[in-house]
């Protein structure tokens, strides 16, 4: 089922999913039904499915609007000072920023990665949710080339991808800890304090011109703060979803390109 391209349409499918949101915030997403949704929203069921095949689109939907990576151009475009190891913390920090402001972007962080979940939803959906995932990962990857580029790091192809995969290991693992609310406070450290020493030691096994230092930690992290601050619902629309998968579209026919003359 094709998103909406055209402005009416992307209004209904946004109030949509503003009820949607509502509805799991209040009721969890397990007693989260269609016909419930239609209620709230004022609409016939049948207006629903004209968006939404079944249940997990609007799951996966919600994510993709929601998602970190909707931020992570702007706060670039407006910071073009950042240096590489920067925009490699982004996503971390930027995925905290967002669950402090969403009551429900953990639980569906988490479950829509569930293949008994993300499986389900319709063609279109599953083809954009890959490209966004695959995508967030690709920014950690673009990000330390080019700080193996700059001489931020001294790292093989090898470790950067190792690198990547213990930064989004370790944000995943911290944030179902975290927010599970299930781990006795005695097992865990503060959160904030946590998250640095536990990202410095990780990073610090490569060999960086600069480490991974408290004030730079903070200072990101303030920034960071302060962008959400003030443009937390700006990107959360299906017209921003759909223009960052359109960009993400022409980066990777670029890339096919020149894999293909490379070959």
């Amino acid at each position: 089922m094709k998103c909406p391209t055209e402005a009416l349409p992307m209004m209904r499918c946004n109030q949509i999913l503003d009820a949607a949101e509502l509805l799991i915030e209040s009721q969890g997403i397990v007693s989260f039904k269609f016909s419930q949704l239609a209620k709230e929203v004022g609409c016939s069921t049948g207006t629903l499915y004209k968006f939404f095949e079944r249940k997990e689109d609007v799951l996966v939907c919600l994510f993709l609007r929601g998602a970190t990576s909707n931020h992570l151009p702007i706060f670039v475009s407006k910071n073009p000072e950042l240096t590489a190891q920067e925009k490699t913390l982004l996503p971390v920090l930027f995925t905290f920023e967002t669950i402090k402001r969403s009551k429900s972007f953990f639980t569906l962080r988490s479950v829509s990665v569930n293949t008994m979940v993300w499986q389900l939803a319709s063609d279109e959906k599953i083809a954009k949710f890959k490209q966004r995932i695959n995508g967030f990962w690709n920014w950690f990857t673009q990000s330390l080339n080019e700080a193996v580029e700059r001489g931020e790091l001294e790292a093989t192809p090898l470790q950067v991808k190792e690198l990547v995969q213990g930064i989004a290991f370790y944000l995943t693992g911290s944030l179902t800890q975290f927010e599970s609310q299930l781990i006795a406070p005695e097992y865990l450290g503060n959160r904030r304090e946590t998250c640095y020493r536990h990202l410095a030691r990780l990073m610090g096994q490569y060999k960086w011109n600069k480490p991974l230092t408290p004030e730079l930690f903070e200072s990101l992290e303030q920034r960071s703060s302060d962008f959400f601050d003030k443009h937390y619902r700006d990107h959360m629309t299906c017209a921003a979803c759909s223009a960052l998968c359109a960009a993400n579209n022409d980066v990777n026919s670029s890339c096919s390109r020149l894999e293909a003359i490379a070959r």
